[in-house]
């Protein structure tokens, strides 16, 4: 399952990646076109700003597999093994938490949109259900990663390899983020 979940988030952030740079295209062109023939492309803001709230949703699973989330630990990491791994857990029960109250209220404005027939108040009227049935389905493939990543930690623990629930959930510490960065290079050679 946690394999599945990698290529699964791995999927959603590079089309989620691209999607972002078919933006950037969008934007230089409008401000390459704005300011040689003082015409503006309808809608390259809209849809900029959709793309980035989507985007964001669809990365979130690859951060949570790849342990790039930002947190503070300065003090967990002078905690013995059994106690960071403690606090991991603690930080991904609230993660799930935290998704699964923005999943279950993004989907709610979604249904809302739907039923309601809400369009976009610009000039490119578009249907709301569009943009929100993707940033809705990256809330709830969040919540499904760390429904797999939880007990692939507690599996961890429960065999007493607190270095395998580290490398499942735990901070990335300066000096293994460093030692990643120098193999990434080394095999780029």
């Amino acid at each position: 399952m946690y394999r599945m979940a990698e290529r699964l988030s791995t999927l959603f952030a590079r089309i989620a990646g691209f999607a972002v740079l078919g933006c950037v295209v969008i934007i230089t062109v409008e401000v390459l076109i704005r300011k040689t023939f003082n015409i503006s492309i309808v809608g390259a803001d809209e849809i900029s700003g959709y793309v980035l709230a989507i985007s964001v949703t669809w990365g979130a699973s690859l951060a949570l597999i790849r342990r790039a989330h930002v947190r503070i630990d300065v003090v967990q990491a002078r905690m013995p093994a059994r106690v960071r791994a403690a606090f991991d857990l603690l930080a991904l029960f609230s993660m799930l938490l935290l998704s699964v109250f923005f999943a279950w209220y993004a989907t709610n404005l979604l249904r809302t949109n739907i039923r309601t027939g809400a369009i976009s108040n610009t000039h490119m009227e578009i249907p709301l259900w569009i943009p929100q049935s993707l940033w809705v389905a990256g809330f709830w493939v969040f919540a499904a990663v760390i429904l797999i990543v939880i007990p692939a930690t507690v599996r961890a623990l429960m065999g007493r390899d607190s270095s395998a629930a580290h490398r499942i959930a735990g901070v990335r510490g300066a000096m293994e983020e460093a030692a990643e960065e120098m193999s990434e290079t080394g095999a780029r050679r």
